[in-house]
This record gives C-alpha cells, sequence and structure tokens, in this order.
C-alpha cells in the first residue's frame, strides 16, 4: 500500500502539522507513506520532499501563484480574509513518488498547487482530507455568515462582490464540473464541517466520513501540574487561562470575543496566559496577562495547557480545533463554541463548556462554570486519547485505503 500525500501547507501551520503527524503515524503502522510538498520549508520529515527542487520548478511555480492571486486584483475592495483561485497548478503527474502511490492523498493544496481538472492526469484513486471549507465552496476558505455555498455561489461576501457571475461563481461552477468526473474520497476532520459539507451543492451527493485530526499523546498527556508551575514560575494558587493561535489577531480567531469576556469577568482574579503571534490588552485591571509568544516546542507547549485552569477557545471558524483538542488530551477543560469544529471535542459541563455562538454573555458564564468547578482532569485526558490519538486516527485511514484499493481491484 503506497500513499503518498500532498500538501502545499507547510509543516509550521495546522494543515501540514495534522499532514506530517499523520504520515508519521501510517509509517509506525508500516504503510509505505510520503509527502509531497510545494516548497523546501516543510520538506524535513522522513520520506518526504518538495516540489521547488530546481530554479526553473521555483519560478514556474511563482509565477503561477501569481497568475492566481492576480484575478483578486480587480476585486478592490475585498476584505482581507483569505480567498484561493485555484485555478492554476502543476502537472504532478510525471512526479516519480505519484506515479508509483497506490492513492494520493490531498490535504490542503493552494497557492496553485494543484488545479483540480489536472487530477485527471493523476489517473488514481484520491482521498481529500477537507482542512477547511474551500474543497466546497467558491474560494473562501471559511463562509462565516455567508449561505451561498449552499447554491451556487456569486456575490461573494469576501471578495465584496455585487455581482453573481463572479470569480466565485465561476470557480464553484468549475469544481462542480470536474468533482463527479473524478475518483475522490472526501474525509471532513469535524461533524460540523460535514455537515456544512452535506448542506452545500458540490459535495451532497458524495459520501464524506469524519476522522479528525490526530494529536499525539506521547507528548500531550494528563500529567502532574504543580511542578510545572514552579518551573514556569507560576504560583500554585494561580487561577490561570491560557489562550492562543499561529496569529492571535486573524478574524478567524475571535480573540476579541475572549478579550470582551475576560474584560467582564470578576468573580476572581486571572493570569492569563496566551502564546502565538500577537498580543492582547485588557481594560480589566484585574486580571495579569502573560505572553510566551511562540512556543515550537511540543513538550513546552503540553506543559501549558496542563498548568491552565481552563483553555479558552472563541475561534468563529474552526474546521476541527487542534488546539481544544490538544488541551483535552492534557486533561485541561475547555471553552469553544456550539457550531464549530470544537463541538465535537468538548462534551459540554463533562470536559469543558460549550458557549453560544459569538456571544460572549455566555463565554463569560462557561468562564464561571469551568473555573468553579472540580473536572476530572484524568478522565478528560484518557477520553481525548480514546477520540483523538494520532494512531487511532491512523489505522481509521489505513482501513479507508484498504477498502478504496479492494474497491479499485473488482473494476
Amino acid at each position: 500500500m503506497k500513499i503518498v500525500h500532498i500538501s502545499a501547507a507547510n509543516s509550521s501551520v495546522g494543515a501540514g502539522m495534522a499532514c506530517v503527524k499523520l504520515h508519521e503515524a501510517l509509517l509506525n503502522e508500516n504503510v509505505e507513506s510520503k509527502i509531497l510538498f510545494l516548497t523546501r520549508q516543510s520538506a524535513g520529515c522522513t520520506n518526504s520532499s518538495f516540489y521547488e527542487n530546481t530554479s526553473l520548478k521555483k519560478l514556474k511555480r511563482k509565477l503561477l501563484t501569481f497568475a492566481d492571486r492576480f484575478l483578486l486584483k480587480y476585486y478592490t475592495r475585498r476584505k482581507p480574509e483569505i480567498f484561493s483561485p485555484g485555478l492554476f497548478g502543476i502537472d504532478l503527474s510525471t512526479n516519480t513518488d505519484v506515479q508509483s502511490a497506490d492513492i494520493i492523498h490531498l490535504h490542503w493544496i493552494n497557492h496553485a498547487f494543484i488545479d483540480i481538472k489536472d487530477l485527471f492526469k493523476l489517473n488514481k484513486p484520491i482521498v481529500w482530507t477537507m482542512h477547511d471549507c474551500w474543497t466546497f465552496t467558491g474560494g473562501c476558505h471559511y463562509f462565516f455568515s455567508c449561505d451561498h455555498f449552499k447554491k451556487d455561489c456569486g456575490k461573494c461576501q469576501v471578495l465584496n462582490s455585487g455581482k453573481q457571475n463572479d470569480l466565485s461563481n465561476y470557480i464553484f461552477k468549475r469544481k462542480k464540473k470536474y468533482y463527479p468526473k473524478l475518483n475522490i474520497k472526501f474525509l471532513a476532520i469535524s461533524n460540523w464541517m460535514k455537515e456544512q459539507a452535506k448542506l452545500g451543492t458540490l459535495l451532497k451527493n458524495e459520501s464524506v466520513d469524519v476522522i479528525p485530526s490526530g494529536i499525539d499523546c506521547n507528548v500531550y498527556n494528563s500529567t502532574t501540574s504543580l511542578d510545572l508551575r514552579e518551573k514556569l514560575n507560576l504560583k500554585i494558587d494561580d487561577t490561570i487561562v491560557l489562550m492562543g493561535a499561529q496569529h492571535l489577531n486573524s478574524p478567524f480567531k475571535g480573540v476579541q470575543l475572549s478579550i470582551d469576556a475576560l474584560n467582564q469577568y470578576q468573580d476572581k482574579k486571572l493570569k492569563i496566559i496566551t502564546f502565538g503571534g500577537g498580543e492582547i490588552v485588557l481594560s480589566n485591571p484585574l486580571h495579569q496577562i502573560i505572553n510566551f509568544g511562540f512556543v515550537s516546542n511540543p513538550k513546552e507547549m503540553a506543559d501549558l495547557y496542563t498548568v491552565a485552569d481552563v483553555f479558552l477557545c472563541t475561534s468563529v471558524a474552526e474546521g476541527f480545533g487542534m488546539t481544544v483538542a490538544e488541551a483535552q488530551c492534557c486533561g485541561t477543560p475547555a471553552i469553544a463554541f456550539e457550531e464549530t469544529g470544537p463541538s465535537d471535542i468538548i462534551n459540554h459541563k463533562v470536559t469543558g463548556y460549550l458557549a453560544k455562538f459569538k456571544n460572549v454573555d455566555d463565554v463569560v458564564n462557561g468562564l464561571s462554570y469551568c473555573l468553579n468547578t472540580k473536572f476530572d482532569r484524568i478522565n478528560i485526558a484518557i477520553d481525548s486519547e480514546k477520540k483523538f490519538s494520532i494512531k487511532n486516527c491512523a489505522i481509521k485511514y489505513k482501513l479507508i485505503y484498504k477498502e478504496i484499493l479492494s474497491e479499485e481491484r473488482k473494476k
């Protein structure tokens, strides 16, 4: 069984990290797995390579990316949210790893890595893990309050277009044309994402299964936090709220909602630890903020989850919620919104609190509940490991690969 994963996302961001973790877990399950990345930046793990291995290929990729992004120049009033046309891509049919593979596993394929019409040329069964919503929209990666993907896109809110026949509509129709002709098995990383995909026109007639992004539970697990607090110069009696993201100021992460809730919360004095890019500022003088910045060491990140009394995540566009799952695997109760990917992860009022979507007052209720409830942190960790360990996720993928290859042999 030879699997080649295709990822434009590098290994320092969510989709790329998920791809690498799955690949390494599959290797441990004796699956012959390889990754083809777009750029050199990611290709450091075992059995990985990258497309830009010559100056000519690097130039070609840059030209294709420029062409793909140039189309957006016509939408001068577009919003800052990410939008990927995906109308240009690299022909990977001559790549030796792709040619020898039994199954092509797509992950995050934007930045002009793959043009979906070229998937025909691969002549292989395809597994596509949807790390965000791009697969079933007309170009946006998260649709927020827009429901145009349920029909045919157009009048795109991200492009700020008032025309039905805009770029999003063209992209949508193009996907609608090619998807039915391809041998693709679609996978969602949460039930929320599956539900949204099935509401849309593009995938409503497709079989969509759910396998979450896996967690390395050898790193993220429940340990005693008292010694760790001393190690991190934190007091035993500190009430610690942890929050963070790759980019705290991203509109997807909804950090302002966390700020508003923390400004309202008066029950206890909090020590708020943040990680990732950016900082937060509170008007509530009761609370203290400690910014750890980017934490690249997984063990150090696990230590932060473990010392926290609660992990706060008010993302408004979250396909799964990797940080929420990592926190839960460390036994830490978490707060997130209903109607987002983390609703698969948090068992309401058992392992944390699911607040009403974008409701700051209910986030405050969640803080009060979690900081005044004695959770069984060992059971939170055990239950989370069963659901989200990367080993278990890899086994599920292995079964899907086998089913696909069995069907191929019958043809």
